[in-house]
């Protein structure tokens, strides 16, 4: 089956995304089931296996190397607005000027970057902005480890800033020195995480760095990548008294900006004698992009058919055809080093290059993914405020930090991976409403991490899991969130929690073919092969003082062929008949039955007599826990050594509730799903927390199991399935109606 999608349409730019990224909405199944055969072949057959061989130079010659990567500048701003970039035209009249064919899996700055240093695309199992974020290491001969064999002193790379996209990951990973906005000489301001600083600033700081080389005779490899000509055009006001006013917006000021910076920095080159020995390369990163609010400049641009390109003062030395992917060739061939790393295209003669690439993505995909190592799996985030200023360090390293401007009630929008690695997006980070969860959060299995401010104290935070949107409250503390990865991973692990038979207590033995409140011992045996372990009966006395399991006698009365008055006696309670045909449980029963299933634990309700506890039930003690109601019955059976179970509703009558428990050894709390409303960003419960935390969250913030009850009710109907996938960061467990543990797999459905 083929589809044909506009290839304008929103539906089609994520088709376009998910198809290369095979997180694919729409793809074709047999992609998803190449052989390893054949995924081998094509790695032997394409040069592939030769990206790990040991490097070996053979020929070293005595020149520098500078490489500019201009933003979104493809030729279309050079032939068709000449207005625009007099110095560029300048410049490839006396220098020499190649085109280059672009490639789909490079068509994005740091993908660029990738296919600039490795010769391959871009091509990753994931989302390609993510792709570089929190990388150690790439296990593939690169142009930058090739410049390290030949023995230059620096190998450096300047860019504005270097967290956005993992761009400083990837570079630090092939072994570039990193000079960003943290490491610049010169007295100017700068932007954290958004771009660093301006063109004008990174010229200054090559022009110093490159001075101080070439005074210490020391040889270098120089990249730079400048931004200001991004998307809509950064404006720097310092640029418009240089550049005059003939421009029409500020991506045309932004242009012509950088074509005055390119030119004044070839000839500092020149005048410091620097140009005689080094070897300068000019390129794009990727096309302008098309964007609909950029179409006045694309009108411009568009009047001949455009191109990338190469720009240097050396001969250029490649292929009829150049691409890309052949870019790393060029610069070492055209500046003299050989060595016997080969590229993917440096033997292969493909006819049409982005036609086999795409049919081949797959497979680049695999081979990236394989070659690539990131960092080892994050145990604690740390996310704090002071004097306005917020920064996130993960395992003590600061990863981000920004200047707070919104005073008043607003957001703080923080996006993670699945492993918990912060993501310097495009998306704002302070905002007045929370961030919204995209498609391609959802492919990608991101956390959302939203915190409510208020003059820029923190008032409540959660993360939200964008795939299966389970939640997870935060703690605040002195405007810290301290976040240890391990326990949320395991908490908020869909999979983990509906199998963990901890978290379910079988409520009133567990239901049966949609019937609940059985206390009965086919309800127990049904749900006990289902996988519960944990059993709650409710546990009444007959009128001549024995226990039997009934939630209440009137319904148990009208659920059986007695006529008699309530409560029974125990001989009436044996010889009643149930309408369902179940039977009743009395205390030899529950004894016997739990005495058979031995790793079951019975869970009491209503019942509070100690002595008759004491004196009926024969099951160990290690495997009863009593559900209290005040304070007092839970001293009575806590100096019994019976573990409880405390419910929620008397603990507000405590002084210091928290205390009381900790002093009694009281770690499990019953509560009404209800209490979910405590934890709400409303109005209500931010004031009422302005003047001391309701006992809900302090339960919470203490780490107590709360186990919610009153589920499957008419009104206010809240499921298993609810608490799963709403309320996991609440509800330590539940006592449930249903619930299969033989389930494979559980989904939420939002």
């Amino acid at each position: 089956m083929s589809i044909t999608l506009p290839n304008k349409s929103a539906i089609y730019k994520l088709y376009e995304v998910n198809k290369i990224y095979n997180g694919s909405l729409i793809y074709d199944v047999k992609s998803k089931t190449n052989s390893e055969e054949n995924y081998k072949n094509f790695i032997i057959k394409n040069n592939l296996d030769k990206y790990q061989k040991n490097i070996e130079t053979f020929e070293i010659p005595d020149k520098n190397i500078i490489l500019i990567t201009l933003e979104s500048v493809d030729d279309g701003f050079i032939f068709n607005t000449p207005e625009l970039t007099p110095n560029l035209n300048k410049i490839i009249k006396k220098w020499h000027f190649k085109k280059i064919k672009d490639i789909d899996g490079c068509s994005w700055s740091v993908g660029s970057l990738y296919c600039l240093m490795t010769g391959l695309p871009a091509y990753f199992p994931f989302e390609k902005n993510k792709i570089f974020q929190n990388t150690s290491k790439i296990n593939l001969n690169t142009l930058s480890k090739v410049f390290k064999e030949s023995n230059y002193s620096n190998i450096e790379y300047f860019v504005g800033e270097s967290n956005f996209v993992g761009t400083g990951d990837l570079l630090k990973s092939i072994g570039f020195d990193l000079k960003d906005h943290s490491k610049i000489t010169g007295k100017f301001k700068i932007y954290p995480n958004t771009f660093g600083y301006h063109d004008k600033d990174l010229f200054y700081e090559l022009k110093q760095n490159l001075k101080k080389l070439n005074d210490e005779k020391k040889s270098f490899v120089t990249f730079a990548a400048t931004i200001n000509t991004h998307l809509n055009g950064i404006r720097d006001e310092r640029m418009t008294s240089i550049i005059g006013d003939n421009y029409e917006n500020d991506v045309e000021h932004a242009v012509k900006s950088l074509d005055y910076l390119v030119g004044d920095f070839i000839n500092f080159l020149e005048h410091e004698g620097i140009l005689k020995n080094t070897s300068v390369f000019i390129v794009p990163d990727h096309f302008f992009p098309k964007n609909k609010s950029l179409k006045q400049i694309n009108d411009k641009i568009n009047k001949t058919e455009r191109s990338l390109y190469i720009i240097s003062n050396n001969n250029i030395i490649s292929h009829e055809d150049p691409s890309q992917l052949d870019i790393a060739n060029i610069i070492l061939d055209s500046v003299g080093i050989k060595s016997n790393v080969e590229f993917f295209n440096q033997n292969n003669s493909i006819s049409n290059i982005n036609e086999f690439i795409n049919k081949n993505s797959n497979f680049f995909s695999k081979f990236n993914n394989e070659n690539i190592i990131y960092n080892k799996p994050l145990e604690k985030i740390v996310i704090s405020v002071k004097n306005n200023n917020l920064t996130i360090k993960s395992d003590k390293n600061e990863v981000f930090n920004l200047n707070l401007n919104n005073n008043i009630s607003s957001y703080i929008n923080l996006l993670f991976d699945k492993n918990f690695n912060f993501i310097n997006d495009e998306y704002k980070k302070e905002t007045s409403t929370p961030r919204k969860i995209r498609k391609e959060d959802e492919v990608f299995n991101y956390n959302i991490l939203t915190i409510f401010k208020k003059n820029n104290i923190m008032m409540s935070g959660k993360i939200i899991n964008a795939k299966d949107k389970t939640s997870y409250n935060l703690k605040i503390n002195n405007n810290n969130i301290n976040i240890n990865i391990p326990n949320i991973s395991k908490k908020n692990n869909i999979q983990i929690y509906s199998t963990d038979k901890e978290r379910f207590i079988a409520h009133a033995g567990g239901g049966v073919n949609g019937i609940k409140y059985l206390n009965s011992v086919e309800a127990l045996n049904h749900n006990y092969n289902l996988g519960f372990r944990m059993f709650e009966l409710d546990l009444q006395l007959t009128k001549d003082g024995y226990i039997v399991a009934t939630h209440d006698w009137k319904k148990w009365k009208e659920n059986t062929n007695y006529k008699g008055e309530i409560p029974p006696l125990l001989s009436d309670f044996n010889n009643a008949s149930y309408k369902n045909g179940h039977q009743g449980l009395n205390y030899l029963k529950i004894n016997n039955w739990f005495k058979k299933n031995k790793d079951a634990i019975l869970i009491t309700d209503k019942l509070r007599s100690l002595e008759k506890i004491e004196e009926q039930i024969n099951i160990d003690k290690s495997k009863i826990i009593i559900e209290v109601f005040n304070s007092k019955d839970l001293k009575k059976f806590r100096n019994k050594d019976y573990n409880v179970i405390a419910n929620i509703d008397f603990l507000n009558e405590i002084e210091n509730p928290i205390t009381y428990l900790k002093k009694n050894n009281v770690s499990f709390i019953a509560a009404s799903h209800k209490i979910k409303e405590k934890y709400k960003n409303n109005i209500f419960n931010i004031l009422q927390n302005l003047f001391g935390k309701n006992i809900e969250k302090q339960l919470i913030e203490n780490n107590f199991k709360i186990f919610a009850y009153n589920l499957n009710e008419k009104k206010d109907t809240v499921n298993e399935l609810d608490i799963i996938c709403k309320y996991r960061d609440v509800f330590y467990g539940m006592y449930a109606d249903f619930w299969d543990f033989t389930k494979e797999n559980v989904e939420c459905i939002n």
